[in-house]
Formats: C-alpha cells, structure tokens, sequence
C-alpha cells in the first residue's frame, strides 16, 4: 500500500510539474512572438531570456543542489542578451545569440543538480547530448504526463470549454463572411467599420502564421528545457578515462614539433622581431612580410592546444620528459602567437583597422588566455577540467568585444589616422575607406557624423555622399518600436538625423 500511494504522489507531482512547464512554455512562446514579429534584436532578446531564466528557476527541484561556482552560467547569459540592445555588429550579434543560448542551456543542467563547471570533458559532452535531446523532444515529453491534469480541466469546464470551441469555428468564416457583406454593401461597410477596425483583423490574420510559426519555435525547446529540470541528477564520474596512448610515443610526438617550432621560433626572432633592417637585408617590405601567413600562425597555434587537449586525454604515464615537452611546446607556441599579434599589428599600423582585423585581435587575445590554461591544466594533470575554463576565456574575451565596440572602435581609430598622421610609418597608407565605415552602420556612422567637420576638404565632401545614401536608405524620423530597441542604431539614427539638419546642408 505504502509503495502504491507513492508511485501515485509521483505521478501527481510529474503531472503538476508537466502542466505548468506546458504552461509557462506556452506563455513564453505567446510573448515571444510578440517581441520578435517584424522586429529585430534588441531589448527583445533581454527580456525573453530573463523570463526564461525566471521561469526554469520556479520549475527547478529544490532539493537540486545550486553551487557557487556555476553562477557565471545565468550572469553571463544574460550579459550576452543585453549586449544585444547595444551592439549592432552582425557579426558580434550573432555570437551573441548563440553565447546566449548555449550558458542558458548550460544553467538548465546547472538547476538541475549537474555540476556543470566541475564536470570532465566526457561527462560535458554527455550533458551536452543528453540536453539536447530533451530540448529536441521539446513538448512532447512533457504533453503525455500533462495530459491526465488537461482533461481532468476539461471535464470541469466542459461547457465553458464547449463556447469557447464554438466561438473559435465560427470566427474565421465570421470575418470572412463579414468582409464579402462589406465588399458588396457599402452602408454595411460604414456601419461595420464604426464598430470594428476591419484593416486591423485583416493584417492580424495575415501575420497568424508567422507569429504561430515565433511562438512554437520558443514554446518547444523550453518545454524540454523544463522536463530536463525534473530530473534526478545523477553520479557524473569524474575518473579519467582509460588512456590509450603510450607516455613514451606522446613524448617523442612533442619533441619532435617542438624542435620544429624552435626552428621557426629563431627565424622570427632575427627577421620579425629583428626590426626593419633586417627585412629590408632579406629584400621584404613589412607590409608583405606582416601580410604573409598570419592566419596559418593562428591555426597553428589553435592547432597546438587541440593535440595537446587531446594527448592529456589519452596519454598513459605522463613523465617528466613528456611534462618537459610539452610545456616547452607551449613556451613556444607563445612566442608564435606573438609573432602573429605582431604581424598583425603592423598590417594595422600600415593599412588601419576592419572589422576582420578587430576579431582577429580578439582571437588572439582568447589564444593567450588558453594557452596559459593549457599550460596549468598540464602542470596539474587536470586537462579533463579545461574546457570550463576555456569556456570562461570565451566569455571574458567576447564581453570585452561587446564593451568596445568593433564598428565604432575601427571608425575611431581610421578617423585618428587621417585627423592625425604624425605616429604612422613612412610606407603607410594615408587613405580614408569612407565607404567601409558608413557600411559598418551603427556606431561607426556617429563616429562618421561626429568627426565630420574635422575631416580633410577632400574626404568631407566624399563622406557628405555617403551619409546622403545612406539617409536615403533609412526612415531617420520614425522612432523605433521598443521590442527591438538597440542602443547603437538608435545612435546612428540620431547621427544621420543630425548630420541632415546641421551638416548636410
């Protein structure tokens, strides 16, 4: 008796659980569409994943441990959704919406009881795979054990339930119906139309199939969001693998490209680092040499901490020989990321910045940072836990992007570069890429508008052709609908507003 009336407490409790994660999926789908027909990101994508978030908060299980350490997971989700009202960088906006999903999914399995930033490479992955199979199955594993509570409603309001249904049939072929009699009878139209907006219901069931289309798009994946939460967390072994890699065939491996690249590595410290005698000795101008093979460095480097993530992986007996190895592969693989950063930047002192040239430096900066991961994942033996860690660099390296700014950042600095030549090499380009700018858009356009009047004779009047086109492209006097309000075009809207009333004259 005593077991029959708990397995009928659990069902009773699965069955609340699934309606209201039925209930709350639907209510966030509605509100979704909502914010997101015909609108485009902004402040939108901060409401929606903090009401998420709000959401799989009241639906976790209480007795689920939430640790400490996992906090970063909604904190920076929702840095990322709110850095989507304020940067309007393609680019940027669109890792921004994936960083915002993958931490909110990643929060799930933390509110789950999933000791997410502790897990090991293999467990992660398996949380990873098991998530998105709920997230895939969507509502349809929470419909089946909310089934049983939505008829028991139904059969409570089954007249109540009956009007609404006939209501519902009778609708369409209503507004059909009413808009042939105003076709055809004009006192009928007049007389209609002072009672309903005939325009209005006609627009609002075109847009239907769209909004449904927004509406289940969220409604689905968050309804399995909420059956993942129901869970009883499980044992997440945190052993490591069984190796399958001899120690000595790894060492040989790491002694053998590490010599390669202490090859290379003294090469670029006597032409690169060597200054500009030295590449003018060799017959190679900067420009060309610090072109040629930046990002074959970059993959390189990349290339280096994927052997090395995997050997820690699969190695058996790491010795001090191989311990030497690869932390000598690592000191030199730093001296080749500096080597690409300093490629970089004197193609960027030469030539100015671009949006390519501002991810690049990006990447570098994340290159470094794991690379001092790799580094103290191999001292310690612990290269099962350093995907976290990876994860946080990602984190802190796209949110300073998101801080700067890429469009109004380049347009800033190739403004500096013509307002004031005076700190650029000899051989550097003087030219003023005007068009780059104004298609940036954003905050690069108010840089544009902001530094006009200081701009050369011969590059105002070829801005003054720019921002004229682009005024043409854009409604600069209709205020933006508040769903999708984004910071910085709002910025370049007021810019080519004032540009029109002050400079474009």
């Amino acid at each position: 008796m005593t077991r029959a009336r708990a397995a009928r407490t659990l069902a009773a409790v699965l069955e609340r659980r699934a309606l209201a994660a039925v209930t709350l999926a639907s209510l966030l789908g509605l509100f979704a569409q909502l914010l997101f027909f015909h609108e485009p990101l902004g402040l939108n994508a901060l409401l929606v994943t903090a009401l998420f978030l709000a959401a799989a908060w009241t639906q976790r299980d209480p007795a689920a441990p939430v640790r400490a350490r996992d906090a970063w997971l909604p904190a920076s989700a929702l840095a990322f959704a709110a850095f989507c009202m304020v940067r309007a960088d393609a680019p940027l906006l669109a890792f921004d919406v994936l960083a915002t999903i993958g931490l909110a999914a990643a929060t799930v399995s933390a509110w789950s009881g999933v000791p997410v930033s502790a897990l090991p490479v293999a467990r992660v992955l398996a949380e990873g795979w098991s998530l998105g199979e709920r997230v895939t199955l969507g509502a349809a594993e929470v419909a089946i054990p909310a089934w049983p509570r939505l008829r028991v409603a139904r059969r409570r309001f089954d007249r109540v339930s009956g009007y609404v249904g006939g209501i519902g049939l009778a609708a369409p072929f209503v507004v059909v119906f009413a808009l042939l009699f105003s076709s055809a009878d004009a006192v009928f139209a007049r007389s209609l139309e002072n009672v309903f907006d005939l325009k209005r219901i006609a627009d609002a069931l075109a847009e239907a199939p769209g909004r449904l289309l927004i509406a289940l798009a969220f409604a689905w994946p968050v309804a399995g969001a909420m059956a993942a939460l129901w869970r009883v967390p499980r044992d997440y072994l945190t052993s490591r693998s069984r190796a399958m890699l001899a120690g000595e065939s790894a060492t040989v491996a790491l002694v053998l490209i590490a010599a390669l690249f202490a090859a290379f590595v003294t090469l670029q410290l006597a032409y690169l680092f060597g200054g500009r005698d030295t590449l003018d000795a060799a017959a190679i101008t900067y420009s060309a040499y610090a072109r040629r093979g930046f990002f074959e460095l970059i993959a390189a480097v990349a290339l280096v901490g994927a052997l090395l993530f995997g050997l820690e992986l699969a190695v058996q007996g790491r010795g001090r020989a191989y311990l030497g190895a690869a932390l000598t592969l690592l000191a030199l693989t730093a001296v080749v990321l500096a080597s690409a950063w300093y490629r970089l930047d004197l193609y960027q002192q030469a030539y100015g910045w671009t949006e390519l040239r501002f991810y690049a430096t990006t990447a570098i900066a994340f290159l470094a940072l794991a690379l001092a991961i790799f580094g103290w994942s191999v001292a310690r033996g612990r290269m099962s836990y350093a995907l976290q860690p990876l994860a946080l660099a990602v984190v802190l390296v796209a949110l300073g992007a998101n801080a700067i700014g890429p469009a109004a950042f380049v347009a800033r600095a190739n403004i500096a570069r013509v307002l004031d030549p005076s700190g650029l090499p000899a051989d550097a380009s003087r030219n003023f890429d005007a068009d780059t700018l104004v298609g940036l858009g954003g905050g690069a356009i108010a840089e544009l508008v902001d530094a006009f009047p200081r701009l050369p004779l011969s590059q105002r009047l070829y801005a003054d052709i720019l921002l004229r086109i682009a005024l043409s492209r854009v409604d600069e006097d209709r205020t933006p609908d508040w769903q999708g309000w984004n910071f910085e075009r709002e910025r370049a809207r007021v810019a080519l507003v004032r540009a029109r009333d002050e400079l474009l004259r």
